[in-house]
């Protein structure tokens, strides 16, 4: 029972900034303030390069998320994939978005990596320990890439956003390794 309230404190960190069906493109009532401030045109390469680089990041992180909330057994590891899953694809919309307004390429889909692979053929407790090891290592690498952000970008909006990352990755990170336990 311990181990659920440090990880729902994560669960209520990583939704704080979860989308909801109001912030679904189909029923997006047009930019929010993020957005918005996006559209000054105030960007770097450094932000132009953050965004690209976490948007097939993220996509991959996606699918991997995905993987473990159907497949994790622990309730707590498949509602923090969940909220995983959420969070990315609210953030890939929002770096698209600021990608097309600021007039840079897209970047191309996701690979999809060999662990990724591996990880499928896995079942019960192996499948959780290789998920939390695979994804962890995964969240390291956004918060690696905010990191260069917070250090060189110019985007208000897109250093915010690496700010964020740095705490809800981190804090994943965490929840992640205490729902495996010893």
């Amino acid at each position: 029972m311990t181990r659920l309230v440090p990880y729902a404190a994560a669960v209520v960190l990583l939704l704080g900034g979860c989308g909801t069906a109001e912030n679904d493109p189909e029923n997006d009532p047009g930019p929010g303030p993020v957005a918005t401030a996006a559209v000054s045109g105030d960007f770097s390469p450094i932000d132009v390069q953050f965004a690209q680089q976490l948007v097939p990041h993220h996509r991959e992180g996606i699918e991997l998320a995905r993987l473990g909330a159907v497949r994790a057994q622990r309730p707590e590891l498949r509602t923090l994939a969940e909220a995983i899953v959420a969070t990315q694809q609210d953030e890939v919309i929002l770096l698209t978005g600021w990608l097309a307004t600021w007039k840079q390429d897209p970047p191309g889909p996701a690979a999809s990596s060999k662990e990724l692979a591996a990880l499928r053929k896995t079942s019960g407790v192996a499948f959780e320990r290789r998920f939390v090891t695979l994804l962890s290592t995964h969240q390291s690498e956004a918060i690696a890439l905010a990191r260069t952000e917070s250090e060189g970008g110019r985007n208000r909006d897109a250093l915010a956003l690496a700010k964020q990352i740095q705490l809800s990755r981190t804090a994943e990170i965490e929840q992640l390794r205490t729902a495996l336990g010893p």
